[in-house]
């Protein structure tokens, strides 16, 4: 049982571990279970043993979310606020982008063109160095057409950004069909475009710049017979003006994580950002991710996400046995938690997932549950003694949808709001400790 929560205490700290990509499915090959309970997870057990449990889907039951979405949820903030995932690429290669435009993230890819003009999907990052990139961008240049303006800006690591001025839309397709060997969608306008004239005049813009692309492509970088480079466009996306995380929950928040779009996330949340390479070794990439948690909150954080990307890449390695035992290296991972060890004793601990990566199907993630477990001061445990999918089913949490989380976590915390109560003009998820006081003269 946890201990008591106090109310002369300032509200403790939270910590989520954030486990990406951990939900899978049962496989023949692990006996009819996912990878999760095949796995050795002693430590996951004994945190579930003495947690409050559940299952949790970051979007709702059956649909599958890019991680930038179910992270951009879970952190608090609705659906709708979403900006598109090149805001937050653009923002962690510390590229500005502006409100006025339309963006895509843009990758250096080899395409094949077959005879009725299409181009097939060879490799999405095509084997091409830094300064043939630049070159390239710099050949590329701008194009305007039809009243808009669209540019190419290399950002490194053979990726760029794609954005269209002058009143573009962006209610409009990808191109990128995410699997070797398909084809490259054409741009169009949606369907439901809230304005249909900006939208077809984006999708023509952006046509004629990669048409044009694929002519410089063809001129000047490395291609063979019918193959080439090209660039390959999607996440299309608008920068918008959003509240920080401290506004919407009235925490100061620090990832701990790896690569462009975490730092980005953080970056347009007005997160702190710790960064720790991803290793190969599974328990030595949690530890030192536990590890910089502990500094974060050390240095005064309220709310540290760490976050390992090992079991999601092990799901899409498509091999169930392979995830299994990555899962059992994230456990020694996290033998940490189980006894507090240099933290806090009142620290709220949560450890979940964004979403599934199954193992054994061409998806690429997938709208499968994830378990969550929850424990801290005043949080019961309930009867649930294993960390999976299907044990964590019948834990006294429930079901949670992403904008649940937040909540959950705030309420654990003893800040949530009250919803009868509006103390400040921003209403945000959190009871507000800073308003503007009523003063007589």
């Amino acid at each position: 049982m946890a201990d008591a929560i106090s109310a002369s205490q300032p509200p403790p700290r939270i910590l989520v571990v954030m486990i990406d990509g951990l939900g899978d499915r049962a496989w023949l090959e692990l006996d009819g279970r996912t990878p999760l309970q095949a796995a050795r997870t002693p430590n996951l057990d004994a945190l579930a043993r003495a947690s409050a449990t559940g299952i949790l889907h970051s979007l709702g039951p059956g649909r599958a979310p890019g991680t930038e979405l179910a992270h951009f949820v879970l952190l608090g903030f609705p659906a709708e606020e979403y900006p598109g995932r090149v805001v937050f690429e653009a923002a962690g290669c510390g590229f500005e982008l502006s409100p006025a435009d339309v963006a895509f993230r843009a990758l250096f890819s080899k395409v094949r063109r077959v005879g009725d003009g299409s181009l097939l999907l060879v490799e999405h990052f095509a084997e091409v160095d830094d300064r043939f990139c630049r070159a390239i961008a710099q050949e590329l240049g701008s194009l305007k057409h039809g009243g808009l303006t669209v540019s190419f800006e290399y950002t490194g690591a053979r990726q760029g950004v794609l954005t269209v001025a002058g009143g573009a839309s962006e209610d409009v397709t990808d191109c990128d069909p995410f699997f070797t060997g398909r084809s490259l969608a054409a741009v169009r306008p949606l369907d439901d475009a809230c304005d249909p004239v900006a939208a077809r005049m984006t999708a023509e813009a952006v046509t004629a710049f990669l048409e044009n692309a694929y002519e410089v492509f063809r001129a000047n970088g490395p291609s063979t017979g019918n193959e080439s480079l090209f660039l390959v466009i999607k996440w299309v996306g608008r920068k918008r003006a959003l509240p920080t995380f401290a506004q919407r929950t009235g925490m100061d928040g620090v990832i701990v994580g790896s690569g462009t779009l975490l730092t980005g996330i953080a970056a347009e949340l007005g997160m702190g950002f710790r960064a720790v390479p991803m290793l190969a070794d599974a328990r030595t990439d949690v530890e030192q991710r536990l590890t910089e948690a502990r500094l974060a909150f050390d240095e005064g954080a309220d709310f540290v996400l760490a976050h390992t990307k090992v079991a999601d890449e092990a799901g899409h390695a498509k091999d169930p046995s392979l995830k299994r035992d990555v899962i059992a290296g994230i456990d020694r991972g996290l033998a940490s938690l189980v006894d507090h060890a240099a933290l806090a004793a009142d620290t709220i601990i949560c450890v979940t997932a964004d979403h599934g990566t199954p193992s054994g199907t061409g998806l690429i993630h997938s709208g499968d549950p994830v378990p969550v477990i929850l424990s801290g001061p005043g949080i019961g445990a309930d009867a649930v003694e294993h960390f999976d999918e299907r044990a964590c089913a019948g834990g006294s949490l429930g079901h949670l949808r992403g904008e649940d989380f937040m909540p959950v976590l705030l309420n654990a915390r003893g800040t949530t709001r009250y919803l009868g109560a509006r103390l400040s003009a921003y209403v945000g998820l959190h009871w507000p400790e800073e308003y503007e006081t009523f003063r007589v003269r």
